[in-house]
């Protein structure tokens, strides 16, 4: 098969065929990768002949009207091929009629007054949506002048499984969360930016990433509040244990209250998401049973499609147990409502930060139920780079670009809804997935990759819709290689990015935080980066070298914390000379009044830099050969901020914010 060919499809389908890599070698993605990861597309191209009849048949796609326009509000949208008076009826019930303008090919230019929603556009030839969208998201801004407030805020992230309560089954909760929330408040946070409260699996303790879900539409259960016998304490979760006492308190709450009038309510009306996940934890359960696996990719071919008969007679068979995991859901939801009304009461203009996870699990829920939205035979990861020479493969699917344009982009609609609905914001994990992804096949290396392009003015337009409707704000994690223009388009849509003091130097130098990007939320470190404390001391680089990781040596981190102690001093928040490796906590409360006069609108603390705790939640590259996502505080969630150390920080955080100017 000649190259031209193969490569005009892989082009036409948003495949990037010659990319860059971090060293700046320009490099071409091999034939075998192009087929692979356009057979996941459902794309033909293992002949010449197959790549022409591919590439007409994409050209006809093109041609077909798709289910959803998106446009920004004040720009005007084109509609091609009307040929016939049309109706477009806007969210707020007026009407306006459409007439195709016939010295144009039957093409309308519709005004750019059409205000921001879903409108509905009827022709003759079927109805689609209109998603207009508003000129920018909503922005911390615009939260604290809800507040009747200017300025800029502060908060803290928090690993939200790690939170202490008495009687909390032995992991945190959204109970927890909420007793954090009233003494932040009064502290003068406006946020809790909180790790991702996705649904995992409930037949698979030992799976308890935050990041790898098995559906991004449904909550996780082991976040509802519920109160157990008092146990032992101990520094890391037992998952396994955890989960077991939850299930089987749910199941007895479920008992008592399956006839309660607002669970019937619930039940009655859950989205769709939710009753996915409902009915396929419930037909894992029996799968398991019969000693067939949790992976609904090793079950039978009827089993396989959610659409089925099989599956429509499994889901009366096991309504009981569908509704048990419904019952969950009504439960984790009201969780969550409260925290947010905790963190609301006590004065937060923003309250809860929710996280989107990038991808799912492909053995998951997300995964069965949109077989027609999800990729399947492909890994989500990163190319090689200076951090990680072999590249990465994070073992996630996610959204196909032609799944998301033939379903309207329902799912990142849906997403977007779930995400914001009982919150205050969203942070988008590795948000470069708005553009781009680096996409592995099955059974290659992460080199052996591909980027795939997404359809980003589109998805940016509907991101910042949902902002809007739903008053939150967007955070982009936008660390590591981005595309072009990206984070400029971000921010002309209000769109918050991430700076984090790690990464903020212009050589071996750390930048003034004046300096720092004002369009972007700043920040010590993140979940996957060390603590201050951590940082300071050398613990990252202990385990490091404990396990045999690539990174950072001795003699560089001894040349990073002269710069560091420097850059803490030029900006007023460190005096005196460097202290000694072993005792950071100079260091810790200047990095946190360091973060506090950066430009930007929002300063979000780890809980972990609040407290001065030396270890970070997850170490990457690693899964059991270090404790991620088991750590817990150190004391319960009600009482943590009350050593005058941490109440010292978060004041001198807090003054810093009130004196530093507002982000133009």
């Amino acid at each position: 098969m000649s190259g031209s060919a193969l490569h005009a499809l892989a082009e036409r389908a948003g495949l990037q065929v010659v990319w860059q890599d971090a060293s700046g070698v320009r490099r071409t993605v091999s034939p075998a990768t192009l087929r692979a990861i356009l057979g996941c597309l459902g794309l033909e191209a293992t002949t010449d002949a197959a790549c022409r009849d591919t590439m007409r048949r994409l050209d006809d796609e093109d041609l077909a009207a798709a289910p959803l326009l998106a446009a920004t509000a004040g720009e005007a949208l084109t509609l091609p091929a009307l040929r016939a008076p049309a109706v477009i009826h806007l969210e707020d019930g007026r009407r306006l009629d459409v007439m195709p303008d016939r010295d144009a090919a039957g093409t309308v230019s519709l005004p750019g007054t059409l205000p921001p929603g879903y409108h509905r556009l009827e022709t003759a030839s079927g109805v689609r949506t209109l998603a207009i969208a508003p000129r920018r998201a909503h922005t911390v801004a615009d939260a604290l002048a809800a507040a009747g407030r200017e300025g800029k805020a502060w908060g803290l992230a928090v690993q939200l499984y790690g939170l202490r309560r008495e009687g909390d089954c032995g992991n945190g909760d959204f109970a927890a969360l909420a007793d954090l929330a009233g003494p932040a408040g009064r502290l003068g946070a406006d946020a809790l930016a909180i790790s991702p409260i996705h649904a995992l699996h409930a037949a698979e303790p030992d799976h308890y990433s935050p990041y790898a879900p098995s559906s991004r539409f449904a909550l996780n259960p082991a976040y509802a509040p519920l109160d157990c016998a008092p146990l032992a304490e101990a520094g890391l979760i037992d998952w396994r244990k955890a989960l077991s006492r939850r299930e089987a308190l749910l199941r007895a709450a479920f008992a008592a209250g399956r006839e309660d009038p607002a669970f019937r309510a619930f039940r009655d009306d859950a989205p769709a998401g939710i009753r996915h996940y409902a009915l396929f934890e419930a037909l894992v359960a029996e799968r398991v049973a019969r000693g067939e696996g949790r992976d609904w990719r090793g079950w039978p071919a009827s089993w396989r499609d959610p659409a089925s008969a099989d599956v429509a007679a499994a889901a009366q068979r096991l309504d009981d147990e569908v509704s048990f995991h419904l019952y969950a859901q009504f439960r984790a939801r009201q969780g969550l409502e409260m925290a947010q009304r905790s963190a609301r009461g006590a004065g937060m203009a923003i309250g809860l930060i929710a996280d989107l996870a990038v991808g799912a699990d492909p053995a998951g829920c997300d995964a069965w139920a949109r077989p027609g939205e999800m990729l399947r035979g492909v890994s989500v990861g990163a190319p090689p780079d200076a951090f990680n020479r072999a590249g990465q493969n994070w073992g996630l699917t996610t959204v196909s670009p032609r799944g998301l344009r033939r379903s309207g982009f329902a799912a990142l609609r849906d997403m977007m809804a779930s995400a914001l609905r009982f919150t205050g914001g969203v942070r988008i994990d590795h948000a470069m997935g708005l553009a781009r992804l680096w996409l592995v096949p099955d059974g290659a290396s992460p080199a052996e990759g591909c980027y795939l392009h997404y359809p980003f003015a589109d998805m940016r337009r509907i991101v910042a819709l949902e902002s809007v409707r739903h008053r939150g704000i967007i955070v982009a994690e936008d660390l590591g290689t981005v595309p072009p223009g990206f984070r400029a388009e971000l921010a002309a849509s209000g769109i918050s990015g991430m700076a984090v003091m790690w990464f903020e130097r212009e050589g071996r130098r750390f930048l003034p935080p004046a300096d720092w990007r004002p369009n972007s939320v700043a920040m010590t470190t993140t979940h996957d980066l060390p603590t201050v404390a951590g940082w300071w001391r050398g613990t990252d680089l202990g385990w490091r070298e404990r396990l045999g990781i690539a990174g950072e040596s001795a003699a560089d981190r001894a040349e990073d914390r002269r710069h560091l102690w420097s850059a803490l001093r030029q900006s007023g928040c460190a005096r005196g000379p460097r202290p000694q490796d072993r005792e950071p906590e100079a260091v810790i409360d200047a990095a946190v009044a360091h973060i506090g006069t950066a430009s930007s609108a929002l300063a979000l603390l780890p809980l972990e830099d609040a407290l001065g705790l030396p270890d970070q939640p997850n170490l990457p590259g690693t899964t059991t050969e270090h404790p991620n996502w088991r750590r817990r505080m150190p004391q319960p969630a009600s009482r943590m901020l009350d050593p005058p150390e941490v109440t010292a920080r978060l004041s001198r955080l807090a003054r810093a914010r009130k004196t530093t100017p507002p982000p133009r």
